[in-house]
């Protein structure tokens, strides 16, 4: 996640929260290992208000939504109902994971059937502010977001929509894009930000981009830049 966009969404959802004293946050979670960091980052935005909640989903895919509490014959393996009880136990457990991160309401909820059709459900049911779903890969936000899940999600919800994925700039990065020099994480790292480039860096940056500070002291309409 881009930390400007973030920031974005923060501010959209302080100012949905200051207007009816509710913040609703919607975290879809499946099996995966992704469901933590998805977790965390949901917590983090639910405290952002006081009226902050916070509502887990897991969405049983390979079971119709008409038999999903009706058992299956004996012999013809694990039943419909177990099905249910196993993932009402696995999002427990991530309930209590949420609730070391969070003391405000928290809210559990079990569907079956399309996962992306149920998390936009529950999303209008709950009038949520926003929808948090993780990514499984680095092959890009295309079909590997919960499968096709949260492409359809960003397609179609109507509220913002943040894709989760565990900061790692050391895994990968796009042949597009050029590694961060090491010597301007240094010199970010030893001063906490205050220095962003190193010596070599400071008077031109490599990049076609143009970087400068904004002053404590700025005001609206004191500086302007035309491309």
């Amino acid at each position: 996640m881009h930390g400007t966009a973030v920031a974005e969404i923060a501010d959209i959802m302080s100012a949905a929260a200051a207007e009816k004293s509710r913040l609703v946050v919607l975290a879809a979670l499946d099996d995966s290992n992704a469901a933590h960091e998805v977790l965390r980052v949901a917590a983090n935005f639910a405290r952002m208000a006081p009226g902050g909640e916070l509502h887990l989903i897991h969405v049983i895919e390979d079971m119709p939504p008409a038999v999903a509490l009706v058992p299956r014959p004996v012999g013809l393996g694990i039943t419909s109902a177990e099905l249910v009880a196993e993932a009402r136990q696995r999002l427990d457990q991530r309930a209590a994971e949420a609730r070391e991160q969070f003391d405000g309401r928290l809210a559990t909820h079990v569907a079956a059937g399309s996962a992306w059709k149920q998390i936009l459900q529950l999303a209008i049911d709950l009038q949520a502010d926003v929808i948090l779903v993780g990514t499984h890969g680095r092959a890009g936000v295309k079909r590997v977001l919960l499968g096709s899940v949260a492409e359809c999600v960003v397609r179609k919800a109507s509220c913002p929509v943040i894709v989760v994925r565990e900061k790692d700039y050391h895994a990968f990065v796009p042949p597009e894009i050029e590694p961060a020099c090491p010597e301007c994480l240094q010199a970010q790292r030893q001063t906490g930000g205050g220095t962003l480039w190193c010596a070599r860096h400071s008077e031109q940056h490599p990049h076609a981009q143009l970087h400068y500070e904004v002053p404590r002291s700025f005001t609206a309409g004191s500086q302007l830049i035309r491309h």
